[in-house]
């Protein structure tokens, strides 16, 4: 007699399972699956809590939990407009002021924006050093001695600049919401 290529039920992988948990779940559109209304002890705060649920379905993505494109644009146009109004500043326009724009620019999207956005800040405040860094390079003196220093010293630049975004855009975040948190919360008598 050949082995079977089925399992026994003794063996019950836990991915197995978990898996045809998930099918079901999935399928049943996160619905509970019971007939009739389920007794909890815990209150429907304690669950969200518990699951990691904040009133949507909880999946990574799905929600905009995370990471949402229609913030990450605003969060974008905000940082992209600060880098430009920062780059405007007759005396220290050069580098400094585009850092200043990205720093600003991440403090009032922490300021306005009641939820966390800092992947989004992030990513927009990466996205303008390493763009700074580069078009800083570009525009100093004759243009073939800029592609040749860019060429060369390229990738660090890049790395530099996208690093001191990231790090002045979560800091700026950070800030904004710290303030908004301090603004919006009850004075204790």
């Amino acid at each position: 007699m050949q082995p079977s290529k089925e399992r026994d039920a003794d063996d019950g992988d836990p991915l197995d399972d978990l898996d045809d948990l998930l099918d079901d779940d999935l399928a049943s559109g996160g619905e509970n699956s019971t007939s009739g209304p389920e007794p909890t002890t815990r209150s429907s705060k304690e669950d969200e809590t518990a699951t990691g649920t904040g009133g949507g379905s909880g999946r990574i993505g799905v929600d905009g939990r995370w990471f949402s494109l229609k913030s990450f644009a605003l969060v974008v146009l905000v940082i992209g407009l600060g880098v430009v109004l920062g780059g405007a500043i007759p005396l220290i326009g050069g580098t400094i002021g585009p850092a200043l724009g990205v720093l600003l620019g991440a403090f009032l999207v922490g300021l306005v924006f009641s939820a966390r956005k800092y992947v989004e800040a992030g990513i927009a405040g990466a996205a303008a050093g390493a763009g700074t860094a580069v078009t800083s390079v570009l525009g100093v003196g004759f243009l073939p001695i800029g592609l040749d220093y860019l060429s060369e010293w390229g990738l660090p630049l890049l790395a530099v600049g996208g690093g001191l975004g990231v790090l002045l855009a979560l800091v700026g975040h950070y800030f904004g919401r710290d303030l908004r948190a301090g603004v919006t919360s009850d004075v204790p008598e």
